[in-house]
C-alpha cells in the first residue's frame, strides 16, 4: 500500500531534472549555520557532517524533521555526537544515552536496550527511531554506524504517532559521501571483550555516485558467570546524485545479537543477597537470539529553494527467540534452606514495521511572517505475532547452588500467551515553522492517527483516530539567547494483551526554557523546567486482564552544558533533577494459582520505578598539539526504586571514567578505563525479586587506523 507513492516520487526525481542540470556538477554541502544566526529555507541540503567534538550541539532533525540549531528549537533535545561516544568508548545506544540530561540508563534482563526519559520507561512511553523510521520493541542498538544520537524530551506523537509519550530517541546513521576513505577499529579489554569495526567509502569522481560500507563483529565472556555475548552488523548503503538537486539512497542493515539473559541477584527481604556478585542463578537453557533487518529506501528532490519533495520506504522485521530465567523470589524449602523460585518464560516473537512517509517542505510568506512547512502522509503498518509459554523451573539454593533443571522442560498451558496483532495506520501530519522577524518564532505541529487494529489470536479489534498536537514559541531577546514556552500531547494505543475495550494512554507536557551561547560561539548553555502527565495506564498481568490502572506525573528541571573552554579543551555537562509520583495508581494482584482471586494495592503517591530525583554526568577532553589526548568524567545517580510498590529500593551510586589516547596521521591508540573507582552498584531491578549487578573496574585498548580522505567535508 505504500510502494507507489515511493516510485513515482522515485521516477520523478530520475527523470524531473532538466537537461541544463542534469550535466552540472555537484554542490559542496553548505556550512551548518550559527545557532545565533536565523535559519533560511535550506531544505535542499540535509548536510551529513562528521566532525570533531563539537563546542556547541549540531543540528538536528527529530524535533522538526527539518534542520534545526538547538538554540531555535522549542523543545529540550539533547544531541551526542560520534566524536563523545568514540572518545567514552560507547558501543550500545545505552552508552550514549547516559549523556542526555533527565535520561536514566539500564538494559531489559541483559538482552536489550531500556532508559527512562523523565521518569518513564522506554517500553511503555518511549520510542526509538533509525533515520526516521520507527523501531520495534525489545532490541540492543550497536552503535558503530551511528554518526550521531538524538533525544527529544516529551511528547513526541505530533511527528511520529503512537507511542513515544516522554520522548523520542533517533540514530542518526553515517551516509555515503563523495569521498574515498576506510577506517579500521580494533579493541580488546577485560571479560574477554574484543571487537572490531569498518567504515569504508568509495565514490566516483565527480561526486554522484557514493558507496558506504559499515561493518561490526564483538564478542564478550562478560562479568557474570556464563554471560557470553556475540553481536554482528553490517550496513551498506548506495547514494545517487543525478544532478544537484535530486539524491536517491538506498540503505541495507542486518544485525544478529546473541546474549544470554540475566535476572541478577536475588531480594533476600528488601536487599539484595549476600552472594557474589558474579553468581548467576540463570537455568542452562538460557539464551537470546535476535535477527534483525533494516531496509531503507529515500528519495529527494528539490525543485526550488522553495519546495522539496521526498519520499522514504522503510522496512524493520525482527525475529527474536528468548528462553530467559526469571527470579520469582527466596523462599525456605522443607529443609530449612533459601531457596531461589524461578521460571522460564519461552518466548518466539516475529514483528514486522513496514512503512512510507512522503513529505514536501515548503517556504513562503504572508506578510510580515516567514513560513517554512512541512507536510506529510505516513502510511504504515505493524505487525506482532509471539508466543509465549512459561516453564516452570526447580528451585535452587542462594547460598549453594547446584543446577537440576532438565529437559523435558514443563510448560504450564494455562498461563500461554499468544498474539498476532496487526496494526494499519494513516496518519497526515503538518509542522509549520513561523518566524516574525529575528526575534519571535512561533512552531503549530500536529498529526492525525486513524488506526485499525486487529489481533485474530485473541479476538480482539479496535479502531480509533487519535489528533496530537504541539505548540511551541521561541523569543530571542538578544542573538546569542532564547527563551522558549511549549506544550504538547501524545497517545499510546492498549498493550496487544489488555482485554476489552480501553482508552489509550495519553501524555500532556508544558516546558519552559532558556538556551544561551556564550564564548563567542563555543558554549552553550540550555536549561529547561516541564510538567509531564500520563493517563489511562493501563497493563495487563498474568491471566490477561488489566492490572494496573492509574495516572502518573513529573515535575523537573534539566539542564545542559557543553564548551570549549580553549583550543582542544572541550567539556560537557548534564543535570537533571526529577520528581515522579502516581498520582492515581490501582494495582490488581492476581493469585497466581488461582486466578479467580485477588486484591488491589492502592500505590497513590508512590515514586515511579527508576525515576531517580538527581541525575549528573559530567565529561571533559582535552587535545594536547603533539597529539596526546586525555578525558575523563564522573556520573551520578541517586537512590531509585525497583517497582512502583516502592519495596526495593537501589542505592544511589556515583562512577568515575577515563581515557588517554595518542593520534599521530591516521593512527590513533587509546585506553578507556571503566568504573575507574571499582564502585559496586546495581544498574536495574525487577520487581522484588532480584536486581542486576553492574561491571566493575576494566580496562579496554583499541587501535584505529583512518586511510584516504575522511568523510568530513
Amino acid at each position: 500500500m505504500t510502494a507507489p507513492a515511493s516510485m513515482l516520487l522515485i521516477l520523478a526525481c530520475a527523470l524531473g531534472a532538466p537537461p541544463a542540470l542534469a550535466g552540472g556538477a555537484p554542490e559542496e554541502p553548505a556550512p551548518a549555520p550559527s545557532p545565533a544566526v536565523a535559519e533560511g529555507p535550506r531544505f535542499g541540503e540535509s548536510v551529513d557532517v562528521e566532525d570533531e567534538l563539537p563546542p556547541v550541539p549540531p543540528s538536528n532533525l527529530t524535533s522538526m524533521k527539518m534542520p534545526a540549531s538547538p538554540q531555535s528549537t522549542p523543545a529540550s533535545v539533547s544531541v551526542v555526537s560520534e566524536a563523545l561516544i568514540r572518545s567514552q568508548d560507547g558501543r550500545l545506544l545505552g552508552d550514549a544515552l547516559k549523556n542526555a540530561s533527565g535520561v536514566n540508563v539500564g538494559t531489559g534482563f541483559g538482552v536489550f536496550d531500556f532508559f527512562v526519559i523523565r521518569g518513564f520507561d522506554s517500553l511503555g512511553s518511549g520510542l526509538v527511531l533509525v533515520d526516521g523510521a520507527p523501531e520495534p520493541e525489545s532490541t540492543f542498538y550497536p552503535l558503530y554506524n551511528v554518526r550521531q544520537v538524538e533525544v527529544l524530551k516529551g511528547p513526541a506523537a505530533f511527528l511520529y504517532g503512537g507511542n513515544p509519550l516522554a520522548g523520542a530517541v533517533q540514530l542518526v546513521r553515517k551516509q555515503p559521501v563523495g569521498r574515498s576513505f576506510a577506517d579500521l577499529s580494533a579493541s580488546y579489554g577485560r571479560f574477554g571483550t574484543a571487537e572490531g569495526t569498518l567504515d569504508a567509502g568509495a565514490a566516483r569522481a565527480d561526486g554522484r555516485l557514493a558507496f558506504r560500507l559499515n561493518g561490526l563483529y564483538r564478542r564478550s565472556d562478560g562479568y557474570r558467570d556464563a554471560k557470553r555475548s556475540r553481536q554482528a552488523g553490517i550496513n551498506p548503503a548506495l547514494g545517487w546524485r543525478p544532478d544537484p538537486k535530486t539524491r536517491l539512497t538506498l540503505n541495507a542493515e542486518y544485525v544478529r545479537s546473541e546474549f544470554q539473559p540475566d535476572s541478577g541477584t536475588p531480594i533476600l527481604g528488601t536487599l539484595p543477597a549476600d552472594v557474589p556478585r558474579t553468581r548467576s542463578f540463570q537455568s542452562p537453557f538460557d539464551s537470546s537470539d535476535q535477527d534483525l533487518w533494516r531496509l531503507r529506501l529515500d528519495a529527494e528532490r528539490r525543485f526550488s529553494d522553495r519546495f522539496t519533495l521526498r519520499d522514504k520506504l522503510y522496512l524493520t522485521d525482527l525475529d527474536w527467540r528468548s528462553d530467559g530465567t526469571l527470579i520469582l523470589g527466596v523462599f525456605p524449602n522443607p529443609a530449612g534452606r533459601l531457596e531461589v523460585a524461578r521460571a522460564l518464560p519461552l518466548l518466539d516473537d516475529r514483528q514486522r514495521i513496514a512503512g512510507n512517509q512522503l513529505e514536501a517542505l515548503l517556504s513562503f510568506s504572508t506578510g510580515p511572517a516567514r513560513h517554512e512547512a512541512l507536510l506529510g502522509l505516513e502510511l504504515s503498518r505493524h505487525t506482532d505475532r509471539f508466543d509465549l509459554r512459561p516453564a516452570l523451573l526447580p528451585g535452587i539454593d542462594l547460598f549453594a547452588p547446584v543446577e537440576t533443571a532438565r529437559e523435558p522442560l514443563f510448560v504450564f498451558e494455562p498461563a500461554r500467551q499468544r498474539g498476532d496483532a496487526r496494526s494499519r495506520i494513516v496518519a497526515p501530519y503538518l509542522v509549520d515553522r513561523i518566524s516574525f522577524g529575528e526575534k519571535v518564532r512561533l512552531f503549530l505541529g500536529g498529526r492525525l492517527d486513524v488506526l485499525e487494529y486487529a489481533d485474530p489470536a485473541n479476538h480482539a479489534s479496535r479502531d480509533d483516530t487519535q489528533f496530537s498536537p504541539m505548540a511551541g514559541l521561541v523569543v530571542s531577546p538578544a542573538p546569542d539567547l532564547s527563551l522558549h514556552l511549549s506544550a504538547g500531547a501524545a497517545f499510546a494505543p492498549p498493550s496487544t494483551l489488555v482485554v476489552g475495550d480501553r482508552a489509550p494512554e495519553k501524555s500532556r507536557q508544558l516546558e519552559l526554557g532558556a538556551k544561551k551561547t556564550f564564548l563567542s560561539g563555543k558554549g552553550f548553555l540550555s536549561l529547561a523546567l516541564y510538567h509531564l502527565e500520563k493517563d489511562h495506564v493501563a497493563v495487563p498481568d498474568s491471566s490477561g486482564v488489566t492490572r494496573r490502572l492509574g495516572d502518573q506525573r513529573s515535575n523537573g528541571v534539566e539542564a545542559e552544558l557543553q564548551s570549549e573552554l580553549r583550543p582542544g579543551w572541550t567539556a560537557f555537562a548534564a543535570y537533571a533533577f526529577n520528581d515522579a509520583e502516581l498520582t492515581r495508581f490501582a494495582q490488581r494482584v492476581v493469585d497466581p494459582f488461582n486466578t479467580e482471586m485477588f486484591h488491589v494495592e492502592d500505590l497513590s503517591g508512590n515514586t515511579l520505578a527508576f525515576a531517580p530525583r538527581h541525575l549528573l554526568s559530567l565529561w571533559t577532553v582535552k587535545e594536547f598539539r603533539g597529539g596526546l589526548g586525555v578525558a575523563a568524567g564522573a556520573r551520578y545517580v541517586s537512590r531509585q526504586f525497583a517497582a512502583e510498590s516502592n519495596e526495593v529500593a537501589i542505592d544511589g551510586y556515583a562512577t568515575v571514567d577515563a581515557m588517554v589516547s595518542y593520534r599521530r596521521k591516521g593512527l590513533r591508540a587509546s585506553l578507556n578505563f571503566k568504573n575507574l573507582t571499582d564502585t559496586e552498584y546495581f544498574t536495574r531491578g525487577f520487581g522484588s525479586s532480584s536486581v542486576l549487578p553492574a561491571d566493575p573496574f576494566a580496562v579496554y585498548a583499541r587501535l584505529e587506523l583512518r586511510l584516504g580522505s575522511h568523510g568530513s567535508p
